[in-house]
């Protein structure tokens, strides 16, 4: 025979380990709810963030060497002639 202590104490903690028991089994599905709202929130997040683009191939134009060298030619031939008039030499000939 139970005792009357005994039952009234077991039925007092029949609601409370009913309530860990349904705890327990719906803890899986909380911590995958989590983990969803967790991975969700980090994926905004790197949405909302600036993100730098690859470098790629950059296509470097450069001036011709020779086209260089003789508008350099060019642009001196220029200032002595220039140079030449402010010093009244007649440079034609």
């Amino acid at each position: 025979m139970v005792k009357p202590i005994a039952f009234a104490d077991n039925l007092a903690k029949t609601p409370l380990a009913e309530r860990v028991n349904q705890l327990q089994k719906t803890a899986p599905d909380t911590d995958q709810r989590q983990a969803a709202q967790i991975a969700e929130a980090q994926r905004v997040q790197k949405h909302r963030e600036a993100q730098p683009t690859e470098k790629t191939d950059e296509a470097i134009i450069h001036r011709d060497k020779q086209h260089a060298q003789q508008e350099h030619k060019e642009k001196k031939q220029e200032k002595d002639t220039d140079k030449d008039k402010k010093n009244g030499l007649d440079v034609t000939g």
